[in-house]
Protein backbone atom coordinates (compact mmCIF):
# COMPACT_ATOMS: atom_id res chain seq x y z
CA UNK A 1 0.00 0.00 0.00
CA UNK A 2 1.42 3.66 -0.74
CA UNK A 3 1.28 6.15 1.75
CA UNK A 4 -1.45 8.61 2.05
CA UNK A 5 -1.31 11.73 1.26
CA UNK A 6 -1.20 14.61 4.34
CA UNK A 7 -4.18 15.87 5.13
CA UNK A 8 -4.81 17.80 7.68
CA UNK A 9 -8.18 19.91 8.36
CA UNK A 10 -7.84 23.04 10.55
CA UNK A 11 -11.32 23.17 11.40
CA UNK A 12 -11.44 22.84 15.34
CA UNK A 13 -7.84 23.03 15.92
CA UNK A 14 -8.09 23.43 19.58
CA UNK A 15 -10.52 22.09 21.83
CA UNK A 16 -10.69 23.48 25.57
CA UNK A 17 -14.16 23.50 27.72
CA UNK A 18 -15.41 26.65 29.31
CA UNK A 19 -17.70 25.78 32.62
CA UNK A 20 -19.27 29.02 32.70
CA UNK A 21 -20.38 30.49 29.14
CA UNK A 22 -21.85 33.68 28.85
CA UNK A 23 -25.69 32.76 27.85
CA UNK A 24 -28.82 34.35 26.81
CA UNK A 25 -32.03 32.16 26.01
CA UNK A 26 -35.13 34.56 25.93
CA UNK A 27 -38.45 32.86 24.36
CA UNK A 28 -37.72 30.59 21.46
CA UNK A 29 -39.34 28.16 18.71
CA UNK A 30 -39.40 25.35 21.03
CA UNK A 31 -38.55 23.28 17.37
CA UNK A 32 -35.00 24.18 18.11
CA UNK A 33 -34.67 21.71 21.04
CA UNK A 34 -32.67 18.70 19.53
CA UNK A 35 -30.00 17.91 18.22
CA UNK A 36 -29.38 18.95 15.25
CA UNK A 37 -26.24 17.97 12.50
CA UNK A 38 -24.81 19.61 8.95
CA UNK A 39 -22.11 19.12 6.69
CA UNK A 40 -19.08 21.74 6.31
CA UNK A 41 -17.87 21.80 3.22
CA UNK A 42 -14.21 22.93 3.43
CA UNK A 43 -13.23 22.39 0.09
CA UNK A 44 -14.63 20.50 -2.85
CA UNK A 45 -14.86 16.75 -1.54
CA UNK A 46 -13.80 17.78 2.17
CA UNK A 47 -16.29 17.52 5.07
CA UNK A 48 -17.01 17.47 8.37
CA UNK A 49 -20.09 16.82 11.13
CA UNK A 50 -21.01 19.96 12.75
CA UNK A 51 -23.29 19.47 14.91
CA UNK A 52 -25.18 21.09 18.11
CA UNK A 53 -27.57 20.66 20.69
CA UNK A 54 -30.23 22.38 22.87
CA UNK A 55 -32.43 21.27 25.50
CA UNK A 56 -33.77 23.94 28.45
CA UNK A 57 -31.88 26.98 27.30
CA UNK A 58 -28.90 25.12 26.88
CA UNK A 59 -26.61 24.72 24.12
CA UNK A 60 -23.25 22.77 23.85
CA UNK A 61 -21.55 21.82 20.23
CA UNK A 62 -20.40 18.47 19.07
CA UNK A 63 -17.52 17.62 15.65
CA UNK A 64 -18.36 14.02 15.89
CA UNK A 65 -15.11 13.71 12.89
CA UNK A 66 -12.88 15.39 15.08
CA UNK A 67 -13.75 13.20 18.80
CA UNK A 68 -15.37 16.54 20.26
CA UNK A 69 -18.58 16.05 21.91
CA UNK A 70 -21.10 18.56 24.33
CA UNK A 71 -17.95 21.68 23.92
CA UNK A 72 -19.65 24.53 25.90
CA UNK A 73 -19.44 27.64 23.78
CA UNK A 74 -17.71 30.86 24.94
CA UNK A 75 -21.38 32.39 24.62
CA UNK A 76 -24.52 31.78 22.51
CA UNK A 77 -27.85 33.27 22.30
CA UNK A 78 -31.41 31.73 21.60
CA UNK A 79 -34.14 34.15 20.39
CA UNK A 80 -37.02 33.31 18.61
CA UNK A 81 -35.96 31.49 15.66
CA UNK A 82 -32.38 32.31 15.29
CA UNK A 83 -29.16 30.57 17.21
CA UNK A 84 -25.90 32.18 18.04
CA UNK A 85 -22.83 31.50 19.37
CA UNK A 86 -19.21 32.29 19.46
CA UNK A 87 -15.90 30.21 21.23
CA UNK A 88 -12.60 31.73 21.22
CA UNK A 89 -11.04 28.28 22.29
CA UNK A 90 -11.92 27.56 18.77
CA UNK A 91 -11.93 30.85 17.00
CA UNK A 92 -15.02 30.16 15.17
CA UNK A 93 -18.85 31.74 15.37
CA UNK A 94 -22.32 30.67 13.77
CA UNK A 95 -25.54 32.37 13.38
CA UNK A 96 -28.95 30.17 12.01
CA UNK A 97 -31.76 31.21 11.39
CA UNK A 98 -34.66 28.87 11.10
CA UNK A 99 -36.39 28.21 8.04
CA UNK A 100 -38.99 25.37 7.06
CA UNK A 101 -37.26 22.90 9.44
CA UNK A 102 -33.70 23.55 8.41
CA UNK A 103 -31.25 25.25 10.62
CA UNK A 104 -29.70 27.59 7.70
CA UNK A 105 -26.54 29.89 8.73
CA UNK A 106 -22.97 31.06 8.31
CA UNK A 107 -20.18 29.12 10.19
CA UNK A 108 -17.20 31.42 10.92
CA UNK A 109 -13.45 29.93 11.85
CA UNK A 110 -10.88 32.32 9.72
CA UNK A 111 -12.91 32.45 6.77
CA UNK A 112 -16.69 32.13 5.93
CA UNK A 113 -18.63 28.51 5.47
CA UNK A 114 -22.27 27.95 5.02
CA UNK A 115 -23.70 25.84 6.95
CA UNK A 116 -27.32 24.50 7.29
CA UNK A 117 -28.42 21.77 9.70
CA UNK A 118 -30.92 19.40 9.91
CA UNK A 119 -32.42 17.56 13.21
CA UNK A 120 -31.98 14.02 14.12
CA UNK A 121 -34.91 12.26 13.94
CA UNK A 122 -35.72 9.48 16.22
CA UNK A 123 -34.62 7.27 13.94
CA UNK A 124 -31.48 9.46 13.01
CA UNK A 125 -30.91 9.26 16.66
CA UNK A 126 -31.21 5.57 17.07
CA UNK A 127 -28.31 5.70 14.63
CA UNK A 128 -26.03 7.36 17.47
CA UNK A 129 -25.00 3.67 18.62
CA UNK A 130 -22.90 3.48 15.02
CA UNK A 131 -21.44 6.98 15.12
CA UNK A 132 -17.81 6.30 16.94
CA UNK A 133 -13.94 5.69 15.73
CA UNK A 134 -13.24 2.76 14.58
CA UNK A 135 -9.05 1.48 14.51
CA UNK A 136 -7.69 -1.37 13.07
CA UNK A 137 -3.95 -1.69 11.82
CA UNK A 138 -3.18 -2.53 8.14
CA UNK A 139 -0.81 -5.92 7.45
CA UNK A 140 1.31 -3.93 4.47
CA UNK A 141 4.42 -6.38 4.73
CA UNK A 142 5.07 -9.16 6.55
CA UNK A 143 6.58 -6.99 9.45
CA UNK A 144 5.12 -3.62 8.91
CA UNK A 145 1.47 -2.53 9.62
CA UNK A 146 -0.04 0.63 9.32
CA UNK A 147 -2.86 1.95 11.79
CA UNK A 148 -6.07 3.44 9.91
CA UNK A 149 -9.09 5.09 12.13
CA UNK A 150 -12.70 5.64 10.37
CA UNK A 151 -14.72 8.18 12.05
CA UNK A 152 -18.39 7.88 11.66
CA UNK A 153 -20.76 10.78 12.05
CA UNK A 154 -24.39 10.72 11.90
CA UNK A 155 -26.11 13.37 10.04
CA UNK A 156 -30.15 13.05 8.98
CA UNK A 157 -31.15 10.27 6.65
CA UNK A 158 -27.20 9.13 6.49
CA UNK A 159 -23.49 8.98 7.71
CA UNK A 160 -20.13 11.16 7.31
CA UNK A 161 -17.45 9.17 7.44
CA UNK A 162 -13.87 10.57 7.68
CA UNK A 163 -10.40 8.17 7.13
CA UNK A 164 -7.63 9.29 9.66
CA UNK A 165 -3.90 6.90 9.30
CA UNK A 166 -2.09 8.80 12.53
CA UNK A 167 1.30 7.38 11.43
CA UNK A 168 1.80 9.52 8.64
CA UNK A 169 0.15 12.53 10.10
CA UNK A 170 -3.06 12.51 7.57
CA UNK A 171 -6.40 13.05 8.50
CA UNK A 172 -9.52 14.06 7.63
CA UNK A 173 -9.42 12.09 4.22
CA UNK A 174 -13.18 12.07 3.20
CA UNK A 175 -14.97 8.49 2.50
CA UNK A 176 -18.29 8.18 0.39
CA UNK A 177 -20.58 5.33 0.11
CA UNK A 178 -20.44 4.68 3.85
CA UNK A 179 -23.04 2.40 4.88
CA UNK A 180 -23.01 1.19 8.98
CA UNK A 181 -25.22 -1.28 10.24
CA UNK A 182 -25.48 -4.32 12.74
CA UNK A 183 -23.99 -6.38 9.82
CA UNK A 184 -21.49 -4.89 7.77
CA UNK A 185 -19.45 -1.74 7.15
CA UNK A 186 -18.19 -0.68 3.69
CA UNK A 187 -17.08 2.98 2.38
CA UNK A 188 -14.82 4.11 -0.54
CA UNK A 189 -12.01 7.04 -0.83
CA UNK A 190 -11.87 8.32 -3.99
CA UNK A 191 -8.50 10.48 -3.24
CA UNK A 192 -6.97 7.75 -1.91
CA UNK A 193 -8.27 4.99 -5.03
CA UNK A 194 -9.37 3.11 -2.44
CA UNK A 195 -12.10 0.70 -0.63
CA UNK A 196 -13.33 -1.33 2.47
CA UNK A 197 -15.93 -3.64 2.82
CA UNK A 198 -16.54 -5.92 6.47
CA UNK A 199 -18.54 -8.10 8.18
CA UNK A 200 -19.31 -8.03 11.63
CA UNK A 201 -17.53 -10.27 13.58
CA UNK A 202 -16.23 -10.87 17.44
CA UNK A 203 -13.32 -8.50 16.92
CA UNK A 204 -15.04 -5.92 14.55
CA UNK A 205 -15.74 -5.23 10.99
CA UNK A 206 -13.88 -8.06 9.53
CA UNK A 207 -13.22 -8.07 5.76
CA UNK A 208 -10.84 -6.09 3.10
CA UNK A 209 -9.09 -3.41 2.48
CA UNK A 210 -8.39 -1.97 -1.31
CA UNK A 211 -6.05 -0.26 -2.53
CA UNK A 212 -4.17 -1.12 -5.89
CA UNK A 213 -4.68 -4.61 -3.87
CA UNK A 214 -5.90 -6.29 -1.04
CA UNK A 215 -5.17 -6.19 2.38
CA UNK A 216 -7.04 -8.00 5.16
CA UNK A 217 -8.24 -5.46 7.34
CA UNK A 218 -10.39 -5.69 10.75
CA UNK A 219 -11.89 -2.17 12.11
CA UNK A 220 -13.08 -2.00 15.81
CA UNK A 221 -15.29 0.41 17.59
CA UNK A 222 -13.18 2.64 20.19
CA UNK A 223 -14.13 3.10 23.61
CA UNK A 224 -13.07 6.21 25.50
CA UNK A 225 -10.59 4.22 27.44
CA UNK A 226 -8.86 3.04 24.17
CA UNK A 227 -9.18 6.35 23.04
CA UNK A 228 -7.00 7.44 25.64
CA UNK A 229 -4.50 4.66 25.56
CA UNK A 230 -4.10 5.35 22.05
CA UNK A 231 -2.86 8.80 22.13
CA UNK A 232 0.64 8.19 23.41
CA UNK A 233 3.26 9.81 21.29
CA UNK A 234 7.27 9.09 21.19
CA UNK A 235 9.13 11.14 22.92
CA UNK A 236 11.76 13.25 21.60
CA UNK A 237 14.75 11.72 19.76
CA UNK A 238 14.27 8.12 20.28
CA UNK A 239 15.24 7.60 16.11
CA UNK A 240 17.36 10.09 16.59
CA UNK A 241 18.09 14.52 16.78
CA UNK A 242 19.84 17.65 17.78
CA UNK A 243 18.69 20.17 19.84
CA UNK A 244 20.77 23.42 20.19
CA UNK A 245 19.94 26.46 22.62
CA UNK A 246 21.52 29.76 21.04
CA UNK A 247 22.70 32.85 23.33
CA UNK A 248 24.72 36.07 22.38
CA UNK A 249 27.30 33.94 23.83
CA UNK A 250 27.51 30.32 23.12
CA UNK A 251 26.02 28.03 21.37
CA UNK A 252 25.02 24.60 23.18
CA UNK A 253 24.31 20.91 21.72
CA UNK A 254 22.83 18.04 22.26
CA UNK A 255 22.59 14.98 20.12
CA UNK A 256 20.26 11.99 20.32
CA UNK A 257 21.41 8.66 18.88
CA UNK A 258 23.90 8.83 16.58
CA UNK A 259 23.31 11.55 15.55
CA UNK A 260 25.73 14.61 14.88
CA UNK A 261 26.20 18.30 14.05
CA UNK A 262 26.29 17.56 10.51
CA UNK A 263 23.18 15.09 10.53
CA UNK A 264 20.96 16.38 7.98
CA UNK A 265 17.27 16.49 8.37
CA UNK A 266 14.18 17.94 6.22
CA UNK A 267 12.92 20.96 8.22
CA UNK A 268 9.43 21.20 7.00
CA UNK A 269 7.66 24.01 6.98
CA UNK A 270 10.49 26.22 8.79
CA UNK A 271 11.20 26.74 5.32
CA UNK A 272 8.59 28.95 5.32
CA UNK A 273 10.38 31.31 7.37
CA UNK A 274 13.32 31.29 4.93
CA UNK A 275 10.77 32.34 2.09
CA UNK A 276 9.51 34.95 4.52
CA UNK A 277 13.28 36.76 5.14
CA UNK A 278 13.84 36.75 1.26
CA UNK A 279 10.43 38.39 0.77
CA UNK A 280 11.38 40.68 3.30
CA UNK A 281 15.18 41.58 2.08
CA UNK A 282 13.69 42.14 -1.27
CA UNK A 283 11.22 44.62 -0.17
CA UNK A 284 14.28 46.48 1.77
CA UNK A 285 16.94 45.89 -1.07
CA UNK A 286 14.95 45.28 -4.13
CA UNK A 287 11.67 48.18 -3.42
CA UNK A 288 9.79 45.09 -3.93
CA UNK A 289 6.05 46.33 -2.71
CA UNK A 290 4.42 43.63 -0.61
CA UNK A 291 1.36 44.84 -2.18
CA UNK A 292 2.38 43.46 -5.43
CA UNK A 293 -0.04 41.32 -6.78
CA UNK A 294 1.18 37.68 -7.78
CA UNK A 295 -0.76 38.17 -11.19
CA UNK A 296 2.15 40.18 -12.20
CA UNK A 297 4.08 36.68 -12.11
CA UNK A 298 1.33 34.23 -13.92
CA UNK A 299 -1.42 36.42 -15.57
CA UNK A 300 -4.24 34.04 -15.26
CA UNK A 301 -3.78 33.92 -10.98
CA UNK A 302 -6.20 35.68 -8.94
CA UNK A 303 -6.07 39.68 -9.27
CA UNK A 304 -6.51 40.11 -5.52
CA UNK A 305 -3.58 38.35 -4.05
CA UNK A 306 -0.63 40.19 -3.33
CA UNK A 307 2.89 38.69 -1.92
CA UNK A 308 2.09 39.87 1.63
CA UNK A 309 -1.03 37.92 1.44
CA UNK A 310 0.61 34.21 0.92
CA UNK A 311 3.24 35.15 3.56
CA UNK A 312 0.72 35.96 6.27
CA UNK A 313 -1.73 33.13 5.17
CA UNK A 314 -4.71 35.71 3.95
CA UNK A 315 -4.34 35.21 0.76
CA UNK A 316 -7.67 33.01 0.39
CA UNK A 317 -6.16 29.80 -1.62
CA UNK A 318 -6.44 26.49 -0.29
CA UNK A 319 -3.83 24.51 2.05
CA UNK A 320 -2.95 22.51 -0.46
CA UNK A 321 -3.80 22.96 -4.43
CA UNK A 322 -6.56 20.68 -5.77
CA UNK A 323 -4.60 19.10 -8.77
CA UNK A 324 -2.28 18.25 -5.94
CA UNK A 325 -3.12 14.63 -5.78
CA UNK A 326 -3.56 14.06 -9.70
CA UNK A 327 -1.44 11.46 -10.19
CA UNK A 328 0.69 11.83 -7.44
CA UNK A 329 3.47 9.57 -5.40
CA UNK A 330 1.44 9.23 -2.58
CA UNK A 331 4.78 8.21 -0.40
CA UNK A 332 5.71 12.11 -1.88
CA UNK A 333 3.45 13.79 -2.47
CA UNK A 334 5.00 16.89 -3.66
CA UNK A 335 7.41 15.53 -6.25
CA UNK A 336 5.56 15.46 -9.26
CA UNK A 337 3.57 19.29 -8.50
CA UNK A 338 5.89 21.13 -11.21
CA UNK A 339 5.34 24.85 -12.77
CA UNK A 340 2.77 23.69 -15.41
CA UNK A 341 0.37 22.59 -12.60
CA UNK A 342 1.07 25.35 -10.62
CA UNK A 343 0.08 27.61 -13.62
CA UNK A 344 -3.03 25.69 -13.97
CA UNK A 345 -3.98 25.41 -10.07
CA UNK A 346 -3.41 29.42 -10.25
CA UNK A 347 -5.89 30.24 -12.76
CA UNK A 348 -8.60 27.46 -11.54
CA UNK A 349 -8.63 28.91 -7.98
CA UNK A 350 -11.16 30.81 -6.62
CA UNK A 351 -11.09 33.58 -4.42
CA UNK A 352 -14.15 34.28 -2.75
CA UNK A 353 -12.53 35.63 1.05
CA UNK A 354 -9.07 36.51 2.11
CA UNK A 355 -9.05 34.91 5.34
CA UNK A 356 -6.25 33.11 7.71
CA UNK A 357 -6.30 29.49 6.15
CA UNK A 358 -2.44 28.00 6.65
CA UNK A 359 -1.22 27.42 3.14
CA UNK A 360 1.65 25.03 1.58
CA UNK A 361 -0.37 26.17 -1.73
CA UNK A 362 0.27 30.28 -1.58
CA UNK A 363 4.17 29.33 0.05
CA UNK A 364 4.82 27.47 -3.06
CA UNK A 365 3.42 30.11 -4.89
CA UNK A 366 5.40 32.87 -2.95
CA UNK A 367 8.85 31.40 -3.38
CA UNK A 368 8.66 30.72 -7.24
CA UNK A 369 7.12 34.31 -7.58
CA UNK A 370 10.14 35.63 -5.67
CA UNK A 371 12.27 33.50 -7.87
CA UNK A 372 10.92 34.65 -10.86
CA UNK A 373 11.44 38.55 -9.42
CA UNK A 374 15.19 37.68 -9.43
CA UNK A 375 15.30 35.56 -12.52
CA UNK A 376 16.36 32.71 -11.44
CA UNK A 377 15.47 29.56 -9.59
CA UNK A 378 13.98 29.22 -5.81
CA UNK A 379 17.18 26.74 -4.99
CA UNK A 380 19.61 29.20 -6.84
CA UNK A 381 17.58 32.19 -4.68
CA UNK A 382 18.07 30.35 -1.26
CA UNK A 383 21.73 29.57 -1.42
CA UNK A 384 22.75 33.31 -2.95
CA UNK A 385 20.54 35.17 -0.16
CA UNK A 386 20.27 33.08 2.72
CA UNK A 387 22.49 29.71 2.89
CA UNK A 388 26.26 31.71 1.42
CA UNK A 389 25.81 35.03 3.44
CA UNK A 390 24.20 33.06 6.58
CA UNK A 391 27.41 30.12 6.50
CA UNK A 392 24.89 27.21 6.13
CA UNK A 393 27.73 25.07 3.79
CA UNK A 394 25.55 21.91 3.63
CA UNK A 395 21.87 22.74 2.88
CA UNK A 396 19.99 22.21 0.36
CA UNK A 397 16.71 22.56 -1.37
CA UNK A 398 15.11 18.69 -2.19
CA UNK A 399 14.69 18.46 -5.65
CA UNK A 400 16.18 15.42 -6.85
CA UNK A 401 15.40 12.19 -5.60
CA UNK A 402 18.70 11.03 -6.56
CA UNK A 403 20.57 13.13 -4.24
CA UNK A 404 21.34 11.16 -1.13
CA UNK A 405 24.13 12.76 0.75
CA UNK A 406 25.37 9.59 3.31
CA UNK A 407 24.65 12.45 6.45
CA UNK A 408 21.51 12.45 5.49
CA UNK A 409 19.30 10.47 8.49
CA UNK A 410 16.36 8.45 7.90
CA UNK A 411 12.93 9.70 8.74
CA UNK A 412 10.22 7.22 10.75
CA UNK A 413 6.79 7.74 10.92
CA UNK A 414 5.19 8.02 14.61
CA UNK A 415 5.60 4.02 14.21
CA UNK A 416 8.84 4.26 14.23
CA UNK A 417 8.91 2.89 10.68
CA UNK A 418 11.74 4.14 8.04
CA UNK A 419 9.84 6.13 5.13
CA UNK A 420 10.72 7.73 2.19
CA UNK A 421 11.95 11.37 2.24
CA UNK A 422 10.45 14.40 0.40
CA UNK A 423 11.31 16.00 -2.76
CA UNK A 424 9.54 19.15 -4.56
CA UNK A 425 9.28 21.29 -7.44
CA UNK A 426 7.02 24.04 -7.25
CA UNK A 427 5.91 24.06 -4.27
CA UNK A 428 9.07 23.74 -2.42
CA UNK A 429 8.85 27.26 -0.80
CA UNK A 430 6.44 24.96 1.56
CA UNK A 431 9.01 22.84 3.22
CA UNK A 432 11.34 21.48 0.90
CA UNK A 433 14.80 22.54 3.11
CA UNK A 434 17.32 20.13 3.88
CA UNK A 435 19.15 21.26 6.84
CA UNK A 436 22.02 20.41 9.78
CA UNK A 437 22.03 20.87 13.21
CA UNK A 438 25.08 22.95 12.67
CA UNK A 439 23.65 25.02 9.65
CA UNK A 440 20.35 25.59 11.80
CA UNK A 441 21.93 27.29 14.61
CA UNK A 442 23.64 29.14 12.30
CA UNK A 443 20.09 30.13 10.71
CA UNK A 444 18.69 31.03 14.08
CA UNK A 445 22.02 33.36 15.47
CA UNK A 446 22.32 35.12 12.62
CA UNK A 447 18.44 36.24 12.78
CA UNK A 448 18.97 36.57 16.49
CA UNK A 449 21.69 39.45 15.95
CA UNK A 450 20.29 41.04 12.73
CA UNK A 451 16.86 41.26 15.37
CA UNK A 452 19.11 42.84 17.95
CA UNK A 453 20.90 45.41 15.75
CA UNK A 454 17.20 46.30 14.35
CA UNK A 455 18.28 45.32 10.95
CA UNK A 456 15.22 46.56 8.25
CA UNK A 457 14.72 43.59 6.50
CA UNK A 458 14.40 41.43 9.74
CA UNK A 459 12.48 44.28 10.79
CA UNK A 460 10.33 43.81 8.31
CA UNK A 461 10.09 40.67 8.57
CA UNK A 462 9.12 40.20 12.30
CA UNK A 463 6.65 43.05 12.46
CA UNK A 464 2.88 41.67 13.23
CA UNK A 465 0.74 42.06 10.89
CA UNK A 466 -2.32 40.05 11.17
CA UNK A 467 -3.71 38.44 14.41
CA UNK A 468 -5.13 34.31 14.70
CA UNK A 469 -7.25 34.14 17.19
CA UNK A 470 -6.88 31.89 20.13
CA UNK A 471 -3.11 31.65 19.03
CA UNK A 472 -0.47 34.32 18.35
CA UNK A 473 0.12 37.01 15.72
CA UNK A 474 1.10 36.42 12.06
CA UNK A 475 4.55 38.16 10.56
CA UNK A 476 5.39 37.39 7.36
CA UNK A 477 6.03 33.78 7.94
CA UNK A 478 6.60 33.59 11.55
CA UNK A 479 4.49 33.33 14.22
CA UNK A 480 5.13 36.03 16.94
CA UNK A 481 3.85 35.01 20.97
CA UNK A 482 4.42 35.94 24.31
CA UNK A 483 5.83 33.97 27.35
CA UNK A 484 4.12 33.65 30.52
CA UNK A 485 6.08 37.19 31.26
CA UNK A 486 4.72 39.43 28.50
CA UNK A 487 8.31 38.62 26.83
CA UNK A 488 7.66 38.05 22.98
CA UNK A 489 9.53 35.65 20.68
CA UNK A 490 9.01 34.24 17.11
CA UNK A 491 8.59 30.51 16.31
CA UNK A 492 8.07 28.61 13.49
CA UNK A 493 7.56 24.51 13.11
CA UNK A 494 7.82 21.92 10.55
CA UNK A 495 7.01 18.27 9.92
CA UNK A 496 7.21 16.15 6.66
CA UNK A 497 5.95 12.27 7.11
CA UNK A 498 9.62 11.24 8.36
CA UNK A 499 10.88 14.36 10.34
CA UNK A 500 9.09 17.20 13.01
CA UNK A 501 11.38 20.54 13.50
CA UNK A 502 10.69 23.85 15.75
CA UNK A 503 12.79 26.99 15.28
CA UNK A 504 12.37 30.21 18.16
CA UNK A 505 14.11 33.06 19.51
CA UNK A 506 13.32 35.95 21.61
CA UNK A 507 12.90 39.18 19.76
CA UNK A 508 15.54 40.82 21.87
CA UNK A 509 18.20 38.20 20.46
CA UNK A 510 18.72 36.58 24.29
CA UNK A 511 18.15 32.97 23.27
CA UNK A 512 16.85 30.69 20.47
CA UNK A 513 16.24 27.16 20.16
CA UNK A 514 16.27 24.68 16.67
CA UNK A 515 15.01 21.27 17.48
CA UNK A 516 15.42 18.56 14.57
CA UNK A 517 13.87 15.39 15.10
CA UNK A 518 14.28 12.05 12.89
CA UNK A 519 10.54 11.35 13.68
CA UNK A 520 6.82 12.88 12.69
CA UNK A 521 6.21 13.94 16.12
CA UNK A 522 5.37 16.97 17.15
CA UNK A 523 8.32 18.41 19.62
CA UNK A 524 6.86 22.11 20.30
CA UNK A 525 6.38 21.21 23.62
CA UNK A 526 10.00 20.44 24.41
CA UNK A 527 11.10 23.37 22.09
CA UNK A 528 9.36 25.61 23.87
CA UNK A 529 10.08 24.69 27.39
CA UNK A 530 13.83 25.06 26.51
CA UNK A 531 13.03 28.51 25.06
CA UNK A 532 11.30 29.84 27.83
CA UNK A 533 12.15 27.52 30.47
CA UNK A 534 15.10 30.39 31.83
CA UNK A 535 14.02 33.61 30.43
CA UNK A 536 12.16 34.98 33.28
CA UNK A 537 16.01 35.26 34.61
CA UNK A 538 16.62 36.65 31.60
CA UNK A 539 14.36 40.44 31.78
Amino acid sequence: MKTMTQWVVGIFITVAALCHPTSYASQYDSELNGMWRGELEIQDGVSLTIGLSIKDGQLTLDSPNQGMFEHKPTEFSLSKNTVRFSDKSLSASYEGELNGGTLEGTFKQGKSFDLDMQKLTESDQARLKYEATYAGKLSVTDTSTLPLRVNVAVVHNGYIGTLDSPAQQSYGIPLTELIINDNKLSFGSPMLQASFSGELTEDGYTGTFTQGKDFPLTLKKLEDEDKQASTDTPELGEHGASVAVITPEKIEKKFYGDHDDNTLYEIGSVTKTMVGYLLAAASINENLDLNTPINKFWSKAPTEVTLKDLAVHHSGLPRLPENLFDKADQSDPYAHFDETMLESALANASVTEKAYEYSNFGYGVLAEALAKHSDTSFSDLLQARIFEPFGMTDSYVALNSDCKPESLTAGHNVLGEAVPHWHFKALAGAGAVVSTPNDMARYIKTLMEKTANSDKATTTLLTSRKTIEGCCQQALSWMISEDNSGKPYAWHNGQTAGFSSFVGFYLDGSKGVVVLNAQSVNVNSDALTLLTETSKNQN
